[in-house]
């Protein structure tokens, strides 16, 4: 990394799609989509997912995109970026309920609320969360009842695996929009990417990410600045090498935390491979205290256990005002029970072990 640092003030060239993006752009579609589609770097997964929204749903020309209210259909149980990017694009989420083992949307409660507003749902936007991946053929049936387009929300999902070794996401037109945040296991501070299998919807994202020009400096589409520098793209470089060995060093840690703690309940993810951001688990419901006093006590040990999603997107005030909901009986009980153990490439087996042990301790 420090070569690529190196060459990039000499070559004067530090954003607006330079050389170093350009190779990150072509490695990740050759290490994670084995050489198929093509994807286009952002700043951020967030402005990924407003550009990647606008554009499906103007592709799509919905007609419910043209009268107001229009519903983004997506999970209550996810984080706060994916109904901000559908507000932003002048969209109502439209929450529902997840599944009780999984965590992602729950497909009975996606066809309950598609029933009830129909066509005015203009975009479908199912979430990989904690890079658990989504079902392909449900979501494309869906969105074909109504005319809707889809976006996918994988934020978390860089480094899971299918059977065949590939990212979700691949060989779908679909967009898929990815965070390189740094919580990921592919950290660069900032910065994400879109896929998609259509080289030309990328195209497309590629203007919308620079101010909508496309070659003259003239704005012929809905554009903002959204591109990624060369110094955070270095890093990515610099990442995608790393990221084998890092998924494995997570995935050791997954498996023993699973191993220890048979009194929590884990994600149901059936891919081959899962990207670890941490770990979540649901805690028993008979917990002395609850889940407060456990992160209390493992705060007083130096340990920090995280919340994600508590709360939940149906609970934020701001999200309160400007969302519709569903019945969210699961994600209620998800979002008021999950807690998020440590799991990061600085962590060691013994330090699991440490977590386990108060955890089984304030278990009791």
């Amino acid at each position: 990394m420090t070569r690529e640092l190196e060459a990039i003030e000499p070559s004067g060239r530090f954003s607006n799609y330079g050389p170093v993006n350009t190779r990150l752009e072509q490695a990740l579609v050759r290490d994670l989509f084995g050489g198929s589609g093509a994807c286009v770097t952002v700043c951020n997964a967030t402005l990924g997912l407003m550009l990647a929204i606008r554009q499906a749903v103007d592709a799509a020309r919905h007609p419910a995109a043209r009268r107001a209210p229009a519903y983004a259909l997506m999970p209550a149980f996810t984080f706060a970026a994916t109904a901000h990017a559908a507000l932003w694009c002048g969209l109502t989420p439209l929450l529902c309920d997840i599944d009780p083992e999984s965590w992602i949307a729950c497909p009975e409660a996606e066809r309950a609320l598609v029933e009830r507003y129909g066509e005015a749902i203009a975009v479908i936007v199912p979430c990989t969360t904690f890079g658990c991946p989504v079902d392909r053929a449900h979501y494309e049936g869906l969105a074909a009842s109504i005319g809707a387009a889809i976006v996918v929300d994988a934020a978390a999902a860089v480094g899971t695996r299918d059977a065949d070794g590939l990212s979700v996401g691949t060989g779908w037109r679909a967009p898929s929009v990815f965070s390189m945040h740094a919580t990921k296991p592919f950290a660069t501070l900032e910065g994400g990417f879109v896929y998609s299998a259509d080289p030309d919807r990328i195209l497309g994202l590629r203007a919308m990410a620079n101010f909508g020009f496309d070659g003259a400096r003239s704005a012929i589409m809905p554009g903002l600045n959204a591109k990624m520098n060369e110094v955070t793209a270095a890093m990515g470089l610099a990442r995608i090498e790393a990221m084998p060995d890092i998924l494995l060093h997570r995935e050791t840690l997954a498996g023993a935390y699973r191993a220890l703690l048979p009194e929590l309940m884990f994600q149901d993810c059936r891919a081959v491979s899962q990207a670890h951001v941490f770990l979540p688990a649901l805690l028993p419901r008979s917990v002395p205290g609850g889940r407060a006093a456990l992160i209390r006590r493992a705060a007083q040990a130096g340990i920090e256990l995280g919340t994600y999603y508590a709360p939940h997107l149906g609970d934020q005030p701001y999200f309160r005002e400007t969302c519709l909901r569903g019945d969210l009986p699961v994600t209620d009980d998800v979002s008021a029970r999950i807690v998020s153990l440590p799991l990061h490439e600085g962590l060691a087996l013994r330090d699991v072990r440490r977590v386990a042990t108060l955890i089984k301790e304030a278990c009791l």
